[in-house]
C-alpha cells in the first residue's frame, strides 16, 4: 500500500511569487551590478544561509502499549530540500532508527540546507523549501543508502524532481504538492510501513516574505500529537553584521 503523505500534512507555506533576478543589460557584462527588474528587495546581499534540523522529539511513537511488552517503534525519516538556484535538490535523504521509545529524540541534528557566498556561488537563493516526514515501520529497519542512490537514476524520480524545480522557478504555489510527491517517490522504497506518516511537515522560506531579513539564528517549532520538530534558520550578511 502506498504511503499517503498528504494526509495530515502541515504546509507552512508563504505566498510564493516569482522574484525576478538581476539581469545584466545588453552589452554590459562585467560592468558591475545589474539593475533590478522590480523593486522587491532580493537576497543578493546575503553571505550565508543555513537550515538545520535541531530536534525531532518523539511524543508518541505510534505503538499501542500491551503489557508486558516494551513499547518501541522502528521509524524512518524522509527529508528533501530544494532552492531556486536551478540545480538538483540540495538534499534528499532516507534514514532509519530502530527501537525508538516515547520521549526520545532522534539523533538527526544536521544541516538540511547550506549556502555561503563564494566566487562560484555569488547569487543567494531567494527561496528554500523543505519537507520532512516520519514514518513508522512494521518490520526491522533496513539500510536504504544503496536503494536511494539507485532510485535517483530512475525516470519517476527525475520526473518528479523536474516538476518540483519548475514550480520553484515559476514561483508557483504547487511547490508543496511537488515536495509531497517527491517524498512519495522516496517513500516508495519502503515496504511494511504504516500508510499514514506520524508527521509530514513542509516549510517554505522566501525573500519576498522577508524570511531572510532578520540576521542570526531563528528557531521554528512545529509538531502534532506524535512529533515535535525544531528547525533553525540562520542568515548571515557581512554588510549588516552586528545589526541583527
Amino acid at each position: 500500500m502506498a504511503i499517503n503523505f498528504s494526509t495530515g500534512a502541515f504546509r507552512d507555506q508563504v505566498q510564493v511569487g516569482l522574484q525576478k533576478r538581476a539581469v545584466p543589460k545588453k552589452g554590459a557584462l562585467g560592468a558591475g551590478k545589474a539593475a533590478l527588474t522590480e523593486d522587491i528587495p532580493t537576497s543578493d546581499s546575503l553571505t550565508g544561509i543555513e537550515l538545520r534540523i535541531q530536534q525531532i522529539f518523539i511524543r508518541d511513537n505510534g505503538t499501542t502499549w500491551v503489557w508486558p511488552f516494551i513499547r518501541y517503534s522502528d521509524l524512518y525519516v524522509v527529508l528533501a530540500t530544494v532552492d531556486d538556484l536551478g540545480g538538483d535538490p540540495f538534499k534528499v535523504a532516507l534514514e532509519g532508527f530502530a527501537d525508538v521509545d516515547d520521549g526520545e529524540t532522534l539523533p538527526l541534528e544536521r544541516t538540511a540546507y547550506y549556502w555561503t557566498q563564494s566566487k562560484d556561488r555569488s547569487t543567494a537563493p531567494s527561496q528554500v523549501h523543505w519537507v520532512l516526514s516520519v514514518i513508522k515501520s512494521s518490520k526491522r529497519i533496513r539500510k536504504m543508502g544503496a536503494a536511494l542512490s539507485k532510485l535517483k537514476g530512475t525516470d519517476d524520480y527525475k520526473q518528479v524532481v523536474a516538476t518540483v524545480l519548475k514550480a520553484v522557478a515559476s514561483g508557483a504555489s504547487a511547490v508543496a504538492d511537488g515536495l509531497l510527491a517527491l517524498t512519495g517517490v522516496i517513500g516508495g522504497l519502503l515496504a511494511d510501513v504504516e500508510d499514514t506518516p506520524l508527521i509530514t511537515q513542509v516549510l517554505s522560506f522566501t525573500s519576498i516574505n522577508g524570511d531572510f531579513d532578520a540576521l542570526g539564528k531563528h528557531v521554528h517549532t512545529k509538531g502534532n500529537r506524535f512529533i515535535n520538530l525544531e528547525v533553525a534558520l540562520t542568515t548571515r550578511d557581512a554588510k549588516r553584521a552586528g545589526k541583527g
